[in-house]
This record gives structure tokens, sequence and C-alpha cells, in this order.
């Protein structure tokens, strides 16, 4: 894939101009190239490095929608749950979940099997295989499920499958090759500084590169931001007043953690009210295996700065999870790296301050304001990008009085397998030929894209185990692939060790990267 500049940018208008390189705007990108339109799609930072690179790991089928009593999205997660597990089977599996179920009321397991058999009939024929088994298990059965997490008083189990994902970061150069294949223009580290407008329509948007500082104005038919957070300032810049269609954010954390996979997801049951309209209880937070270790998630909380990272909120996580799971024994040496971003969310000053939005947000400007040329996205599930991004390029295809190419292309063409995140750590030239590829194939424009969001030399690694002469080699790798000089390495050095210690705030040492 070929990473392109602001010139090429700026050389001839578009279609669609996307801003935003999350999976919302990966996908939206991907549904205009698939469906004929010229596309370009630009991101501030790296591409899926946000909120979309730090989540929990899991497709979600709508099972949660039950308790929501929302049988539509529980329709929709299902059908695109099965929809990635059919484009990118070598990424996405089914992982078998249970958690802890207690009484005989709504949580009890004659509530769950009720909850279960109305899933079933609901997702019938959309559920994809592998995807089986939703119900309850005896108690005896739980509590040997769930082994020293099983609580006291328990009276049964609640079992199903959700999706899991392998390697998020290779799902994503999967969903960009895609795209850059169907024709699309790509360009990361590019900040959209703010949109153009000429009377009643917005006409693209002013770009500044982040590394070069060089400025051009794209130009396009319609621009669809996908920027999370940043969605409404761009809109509120352009259209005054805009950006109270917007919802507030809340900031959402996982961590990794030092404990050994299991071969399934485990639910604890936290003393947090849950935000489900039927309340069964408490919030559910889940151990996920991934990638040899395990992942906890997802805590919650308020976040009205929008500022996506703070280490207070992994303290209070480790505080509840200590709690609503003391077998654990969890301290902050055992969280190996944290993930947090921001999700759409309602909060207020309640004893459950943060609400999870389970409808995303898609403004089609040019019937909200009176605007025409821009459509804003803030997604609330991965699982959905691709149900989203079918419904705004609709959108943008009628203002653009066009007919895009049936949207159902897109559901029915799978991702294009990319190359193995895994390197062999013992090789010199297989380290410079990984690098290669991942500045030179993958876009990758820093060591700290190539290394976190390339390879896994990083984020599922013992970061305990600070190997420095490996990241020296990696280093020297990646300076003679790219020709840098003595100061681009101490800058590329510096700006990956702030990374690396941003990602593991908790432990008070500097994490290396693991050998494999």
């Amino acid at each position: 894939m070929k990473r392109a500049t602001i010139a090429d940018l700026a050389a001839e208008p578009f279609d669609i101009l996307v801003i935003g390189g999350g999976i919302y705007g990966m996908m939206t990108a991907r549904e205009a190239a698939l469906r004929g339109l010229r596309v370009a799609l630009v991101e501030r930072a790296d591409f899926g490095g946000a909120t979309s690179h730090n989540s929990l790991k899991v497709m979600h089928g709508g099972i949660r929608y039950v308790q929501h009593l929302d049988p539509g999205r529980l329709r929709a997660s299902a059908r695109e749950r099965a929809f990635w597990q059919a484009a990118a089977p070598q990424l996405v599996h089914p992982m078998e979940f249970i958690i802890p179920l207690f009484g005989h009321g709504v949580r009890g397991p004659a509530a769950f099997a009720a909850a279960a058999a109305l899933y079933t009939v609901a997702s019938a024929g959309l559920r994809g295989p592998g995807y089986g088994g939703t119900g309850v298990v005896s108690a005896r059965t739980a509590c040997a499920r769930l082994g020293d997490l099983a609580p006291a008083g328990l009276t049964g189990g609640g079992v199903w499958r959700d999706g899991q994902i392998e390697d998020i970061n290779r799902l994503h150069m999967s969903v960009l090759r895609s795209a850059f294949d169907a024709g699309a223009i790509l360009s990361n580290h590019v900040e959209a500084v703010a949109l153009t407008r000429e009377g009643d329509a917005i006409t693209g948007a002013r770009m500044r590169g982040v590394f070069t500082g060089d400025e051009g104005t794209v130009r396009a038919g319609v621009t669809v931001c996908c920027s999370g957070a940043a969605t409404a300032r761009l809109a509120d810049g352009a259209i005054p007043g805009a950006a109270r269609r917007f919802p507030g954010f809340a900031r959402a954390t996982n961590l990794v953690i030092d404990r050994p996979a299991e071969a399934t997801a485990k639910g604890v049951v936290s003393r947090g009210r849950s935000d489900a309209i039927v309340d069964r209880g408490g919030r559910m937070f889940f151990l996920t295996p991934w990638q040899g270790r395990t992942i906890i998630g997802t805590h919650e909380s308020p976040a009205p700065d929008a500022t996506a990272r703070d280490p207070v909120d992994i303290r209070h996580f480790l505080a509840e999870i200590s709690e609503a799971a003391p077998a654990l024994a969890l301290a902050a040496q055992d969280v190996l790296w944290v993930h947090q971003g921001l999700i759409p969310a309602d909060v207020d000053d309640g004893p459950n301050r943060v609400r999870r939005m389970t409808r995303g947000t898609l403004i089609d400007h040019a019937e909200a304001d009176g605007v025409g040329g821009l459509i804003s996205v803030v997604g609330v599930k991965y699982t959905t990008a691709r149900l989203i991004a079918e419904r705004a390029i609709t959108r943008a295809g009628r203002q653009l009085d066009t007919q895009p190419a049936d949207p159902a292309v897109s559901f029915r063409t799978s991702l294009p397998e990319v190359a193995p995140a895994l390197v062999d750590t013992g090789s010199d030239r297989v380290l410079e030929a990984r690098m290669r590829d991942a500045f030179e194939k993958e876009m990758a424009m820093t060591l700290a894209d190539a290394i976190i969001r390339r390879t896994n030399l990083a984020e599922c690694g013992d970061l305990d185990d600070c190997d420095s002469v490996l990241k020296d080699r990696v280093l020297r790798a990646a300076a003679k692939v790219q020709a840098w000089d003595d100061r681009r390495v101490a800058q590329e050095r510096d700006t990956l060790d702030r990374a690396l210690s941003e990602a593991a705030p908790m432990n008070g040492r500097h994490p290396g990267i693991v050998k494999k």
C-alpha cells in the first residue's frame, strides 16, 4: 500500500473524503471504494491507533440487547459478527463466554434461559457458523468452568459464544488493504485542520502534514467525518451550533494482565450498577483470553475533557476488579498493557455516572442543518462498523446525485490476508525485512507505528522483561530501511519510549519488547 502525500490528496476532487482512520473511517473508505466512488481517507495519527486499537478484541453478536429490549440491534449485531468471521476467518473466530447466575429472579438461570431462547429465535439465520450453544449450565458446571472466579451462592451459569479478534492490528491492515485494492487513496499522520465551506455546502477540508508541516486543501463532493471526539469540533467549526447534536464521551479501559489465557472468557460481577434497562444486578467485567495473555474489560469513567488516557482510571479499575474477583490477587505490576479510548456515552452525576450508548450517531447535515456535503458518524460498536459505513455512503450517494453500486457488495467481499505480525526476533535479516514491509507496504511512518501497530512485539509481550538489546536491534533495522540519521534515530527512540510508557504506566518500570 502506498501512502498518499498532501499533494496527491489536493491534486483533484474526490467523491468522498473520509476524515478519521479508526475502524469506522476505514470501513467507510472501503465501502465507498467497493461501490465505485473515488475516495480518500486521512488520519491525523496512525490508522486504528486510538479507540479502535484499544478494545477488548471481541465481536459482539448482540446478546446484551436482550437486556436492552432492542431486537433490531440484536439482529444487526449477529449479522455483522457473521460478516467479520466470513470475511476474515483467519482473524475472527468463535469464543465461549460464561457468567455466574444468582438466585431465581432476573439474575437467575430461568431468566437467562428465557433471554437465551429469545436471542436464539431473534438471531435465527444470522449468527453464522460456530455461534450456537446459548443457554444455561448447572451450578456445579458453572463452578467448574469459572474456577477460582466462581462467586459464592451462584445457582447456575449463562453461556454463549461471541467472536474473538485474534490480532486487531492485522485486521486493520486487512481492511485498509481491501480499501486500497478497491481504489481508495490513504494517508496517515495528516490532520484535517478545518472543513471548508462554500455557501450552504461543505466542499472538503484543509489538511496539514503532522511531520512535514505542508498544507493543502482536499476537495470532495461529500465529506464523511469519523474522527471520534474530534468530529463535533470539526462540524461546529463549519456549521456553528452543530456540536449540540453530538454525544458526550467516556473513557473506556481494558487491561492486559500477567495471567495465562484460558479457553473461555469468564464474567465477574462488580458492585457497580448495570446500564441495561433490565438490570441484572451489576456491571459485568470479562476476563478474555488473547495472545497467550488475559484482557479484563471494560471499565468506563467520565471524560469531560475528552482525554483518552488517565492512570487514575486504571487504579480505580484494579480496585473494582479486586473487590469483584479477589482470587486474581491483582497488583499494579500485573498490568502489562493498558488499552484506553473514548466511547460515546451519557454521563451524569448520579450513582451510575456513565451509561454506554447503544445507538450510534449518524448525522446528515443537509437534513439536520441545511448544509450539504457533510455526514458525521460517531460509532458505538466495532462490530457494526461495516453496517454504519453502508448507511453513510448510501446517504452520501443521495447528496452526490448518484447511485453507488449495490450496498451488499461490502458484505459479500472478503478481506485479503496480510503479513503475520509475528517475527523471528533472533534474526537481524528477518527484523529488517519486517521493518521494510511495515514502512514500505503498510504505511508506518514512525517506529511506534511499526512496533505497536504493525507487529505484536510490544502489546502482548512480557513487558516486565525489558529487552533493550532487542529494542536497539529493531531500531537499527528501521533506521537502515528508512535511512534515518542519528538525530532521527534519537527522536524515534524517545517517541517509542513515551508510547510504551504510556501504555504500561502502572508497573513503575519501562516496558520492553518481548522475544518471540
